[in-house]
């Protein structure tokens, strides 16, 4: 008898989109979930696939179903869920960085070779219904 059940892994996909009545997001989950691993790899100084492995043992994998949900993957870099995957909650207080302000040239530069090399899109793009359609 099993006590948990095993998450099914669905496919991870670009183009996802999501509105409510007066916005909308345009949310690459594949895209979003590569650049998480790669900089695990980078950052966090682990291999590929250990980086794969503890994606996939986490809800960023989960595909949303909703704009809240993007809402909340969005709300945060993705320096700091890979730092949070690699390193485990409160992982700021052991001196690793949340964020890449004291490196942002260097990150940002990184950041861009990696979406080219693997045709990463951006990972998500807000509009206004409004205005933006």
């Amino acid at each position: 008898m099993r006590v948990w059940e095993e998450q099914k892994m669905e496919s991870l996909t670009d183009n996802l989109r999501f509105e409510d009545d007066e916005s909308g997001v345009i949310f690459n989950h594949y895209s979003f979930c590569e650049l998480v691993k790669h900089i695990m790899v980078k950052y966090g100084k682990i291999s590929y696939d250990l980086a794969t492995n503890k994606l996939n043992n986490s809800d960023l994998i989960k595909m949303p179903k909703s704009i809240n949900e993007v809402l909340f993957l969005t709300h945060e870099l993705e320096f700091h869920w890979a730092m949070l995957l690699t390193y485990g909650n409160m992982y700021w207080t052991k001196g690793i960085p949340s964020d890449f302000n004291e490196f942002k040239e260097e990150y940002f530069a990184w950041e861009e070779e990696i979406k080219r090399k693997y045709k990463l899109k951006e990972s998500y793009r807000y509009y206004d219904k409004m205005t933006d359609e």
